[in-house]
């Protein structure tokens, strides 16, 4: 039994006439007889039976016109699936994000790429710099969205989102927008800061800011987990320096200070494996592309 003679059953069930049949198929009638014959001598089974002035559907007959056109059905939407599979239209992104990702600029490129590709599925995990820069050598992850990433010979990087950094401290602490003046400020206080093992580039790029007011921080806590640093905050275990868009998404009993007139910035890089061959992960870049532009 193959898919040609399954059609051209399907097609003589649909008609009950072998003349009709073969002209809908486009084939001479003994052809139709013939494939129809060698159906019925595989399954060891009548499908039809005929006389001079009619055809019917035997039990047999019936029972797989019911299967193979749901066999048929599913053939097709293989055929029309892998093309999109081919195109990159059908499939699944595995996306890595630090945690800021989701309260500033992802979500959109998430709604956009499911409103344009509803085929393509995604796959989100919130993980640290260093964990995702790991996991997109090892094809864990095909996109990932993270912090001041290294540079590999592998790895591609795209500057996706940029923000201000503020100081962070308790509610009640005595310095305010109002009357800041500068790091140099909060020389003497302890600092909950990231570890290098959660991101090196990014510990760095955070420690330089407290070296260019003139001190190196006093570090009381380490964690890369922003909510966490504003519960630590909050009871007065530290400062911190973080993006000022967790700002947005806190109900903790801390205050913000933005950081404007300093280099220094929050960045978030998108990086992916120039050997991964996802042909969704175009897509998704472009979409992401777009949507800045």
């Amino acid at each position: 039994m193959n898919t040609r003679q399954l059609h051209y059953f399907l097609v003589l069930a649909d008609e009950l006439h072998f003349k009709n049949a073969a002209g809908k198929l486009f084939i001479v009638q003994p052809a139709l007889t013939k494939q129809i014959q060698n159906l019925e001598e595989s399954l060891g089974v009548k499908l039809f039976t005929r006389n001079k002035r009619n055809v019917a559907l035997t039990e047999a007959g019936h029972f797989l016109r019911r299967r193979a056109t749901r066999i048929v059905t599913e053939l097709e939407e293989i055929k029309q699936q892998i093309r999109l599979v081919d195109e990159g239209h059908q499939g699944e992104i595995r996306i890595g994000y630090v945690g800021s990702c989701i309260h500033t600029f992802l979500p959109d490129c998430l709604t956009t790429l499911h409103d344009t590709f509803p085929s393509i599925q995604t796959y989100l995990s919130e993980m640290t710099s260093a964990s995702q820069f790991s996991a997109v050598l090892k094809s864990e992850l095909d996109v990932a969205f993270l912090r001041n990433p290294p540079s590999h010979k592998r790895i591609e990087q795209r500057m996706v989102f940029q923000e201000t950094f503020s100081l962070v401290l308790p509610k009640k602490h005595w310095l305010s927008p109002e009357n800041f003046e500068g790091m140099q400020q909060v020389s003497d206080e302890n600092f909950i800061l990231p570890t290098k093992s959660d991101g090196e580039n990014y510990h760095r790029l955070q420690w330089s800011i407290c070296e260019d007011a003139g001190f190196s921080p006093t570090i009381a806590h380490e964690t890369v987990h922003g909510q966490t640093v504003l519960r630590l905050i909050e009871h007065n275990l530290g400062l911190s320096l973080l993006p000022t868009s967790f700002q947005t998404v806190t109900n903790a009993a801390v205050k913000f200070i933005e950081l404007k007139n300093i280099p220094q910035r929050a960045e978030i890089s998108m990086i992916w494996d120039t050997q991964n061959s996802n042909k969704s992960l175009p897509i998704f870049r472009d979409i992401l592309e777009k949507a800045q532009s």
